[in-house]
């Protein structure tokens, strides 16, 4: 590709333009990204650091599933 660019242009600095333009787009795309450190994957399964940590987790699952049994319950009967 840069010799192409050498040969079409006669411009020995070719190289360094490219490569100068393709360090331009890795930047740009590293800026854009968002930091994800210490925080979870998505779809991954909670992270914790305790038993009791795990306990409180699996307690608002339960609670948060009770909660939409009763919402779908209450719609069937309203329907």
């Amino acid at each position: 590709m840069t010799a192409w660019l050498v040969d079409r242009t006669g411009n020995l600095m070719m190289p360094a333009y490219y490569l100068m333009g393709a360090s331009l787009i890795g930047i740009v795309s590293v800026l854009a990204l968002t930091e994800t450190a210490r925080k979870p994957l998505l779809g991954s399964g909670p992270c914790v650091a305790t038993r009791a940590e795990a306990h409180a987790v699996l307690r608002g699952e339960r609670e948060a599933a009770e909660m939409d049994e009763g919402y779908a319950a209450a719609a069937t009967a309203s329907a």
